[in-house]
C-alpha cells in the first residue's frame, strides 16, 4: 500500500453531476478514493447524466420515479450515518481512556463531521413528502440487499475508519453533483413537486427554488449553502489523517470502490425495473382494448340476436 501522498490530479470525467469532485480533492485519502473509483464514478456520472431527464417533466406527470430513484441512495446515508451516531455516543459513555491508536481514530471520527453535514433527517422528511405526492409504490423499488447491509453494519463497526469512505463518496456527491442535480429539479416547477402537477411557471415568474421539499437533501442550512460546512469537514479530514495505518487506507479505497460498484449495479436494476413495468402497462393496454372489445361483442349479441 502506497503511503498517504496526494497524487496527480485526475482530469474530470465529463461534463454532468460528478465532474468537479476529482480535480478539487484537498485530502489525501480523499485524493486516493478519487483515483481509485474513477472507472465506476465516471459510469455512474454518465447514467445519472442520461437517466435523470426521464424522471421529470415532460416524462413524468408526477415525482414518482424518481422517488423510487432515490429510495435505495437514501438507504445508504441511514445505514452509515446510523452507525456514525452510534459511534459517537459509545465515545461519550466510555470512561476516559488512555492514548492509544483505536481511541485517537474514534475521537477524530466522531468529531470529524460538522454539525449540518448529516442528510438522514432532510431525506426522512424528503420521503414522507413524496409519498404523500406520489403514493406509498415510492417503496417498489430496488433497495440495499438485507444481507449486504447486515455485513457492512458488522464492518463497520469492526472498522470504523471505513466511514470516511462512505463521507467521502456520498457528501463530496452532493456537494459535486447534487448542485448540478437540484438545479435540474427545480427546473421542473414547485407544482410538480409539491401536487404532482405539471402546470407550466409563469412567464417571467421568480427563478427556480432550489430547496423545495421532495429533494431538500441537497441542500444545507445557512447563507452559503453548506460550502462552510465542506470547508470544515475537509480542514478535520486532513488534520487527522495521518492517523490512518497502511492497511486502514486500503479499507478505505477498498469500501469505496464497493460502494460505487452497488451504485451502478443499483442504477441497473431500476432500470429493469422501469422496462419491466412499461412492459406491464403496455400489457395492461391491450388486455383493457380486449376487454372493451369483448364487452362490446357481448352487448351487440345481446341487443341484435342473429335470427335463425
Amino acid at each position: 500500500m502506497t503511503p498517504l501522498t496526494t497524487p496527480a490530479p485526475v482530469p474530470a470525467a465529463a461534463q454532468g453531476p460528478a465532474a468537479a469532485m476529482a480535480t478539487h480533492a484537498s485530502s489525501a485519502i480523499g485524493a486516493l478514493i478519487n483515483v481509485a473509483t474513477r472507472r465506476q464514478h465516471t459510469e455512474l456520472n454518465r447514467s445519472l447524466v442520461q437517466r435523470l431527464p426521464l424522471a421529470l417533466p415532460p416524462h413524468q406527470t408526477n415525482p414518482l420515479l424518481f422517488a423510487k430513484g432515490i429510495v435505495p441512495f437514501a438507504s445508504f446515508f441511514f445505514l452509515f450515518e446510523t452507525e456514525w451516531d452510534l459511534l459517537v455516543r459509545q465515545l461519550q459513555q466510555r470512561a476516559s481512556e488512555d492514548a492509544t491508536h483505536d481511541h485517537d481514530l474514534h475521537v477524530w471520527l466522531a468529531n470529524l463531521r460538522p454539525r449540518g453535514l448529516a442528510r438522514s433527517s432532510r431525506f426522512n422528511h424528503d420521503l414522507k413528502h413524496l409519498r404523500a405526492v406520489a403514493g406509498p409504490n415510492i417503496y417498489s423499488t430496488p433497495d440495499l440487499d438485507e444481507e449486504w447491509t447486515a455485513q457492512m453494519r458488522t464492518r463497520i463497526r469492526s472498522k470504523p475508519h471505513i466511514l470516511i469512505a462512505f463521507a467521502w463518496v456520498f457528501y463530496m456527491a452532493t456537494f459535486a453533483g447534487g448542485r448540478w442535480i437540484r438545479q435540474q429539479l427545480a427546473t421542473s416547477g414547485r407544482e410538480f413537486w409539491l401536487t404532482g402537477s405539471t402546470i407550466c411557471q409563469v412567464a417571467g415568474s421568480d427563478k427556480p427554488s432550489l430547496e423545495v421539499p421532495g429533494f431538500s437533501f441537497l441542500s444545507f442550512d445557512g447563507d452559503q449553502d453548506g460550502e462552510d460546512i465542506k470547508t470544515l469537514f475537509k480542514a478535520s479530514l486532513i488534520r487527522g489523517e495521518s492517523i490512518l495505518t497502511p492497511d486502514q487506507q486500503q479499507d478505505i479505497l477498498d469500501t469505496a470502490q464497493q460502494l460505487f460498484e452497488l451504485c451502478n449495479s443499483l442504477v441497473g436494476q431500476l432500470d429493469q425495473m422501469v422496462a419491466r413495468e412499461r412492459m406491464l402497462g403496455w400489457v395492461a393496454s391491450i388486455i383493457f382494448v380486449l376487454l372493451v372489445f369483448i364487452v362490446f361483442l357481448a352487448w351487440r349479441t345481446s341487443y341484435f340476436p342473429h335470427h335463425s
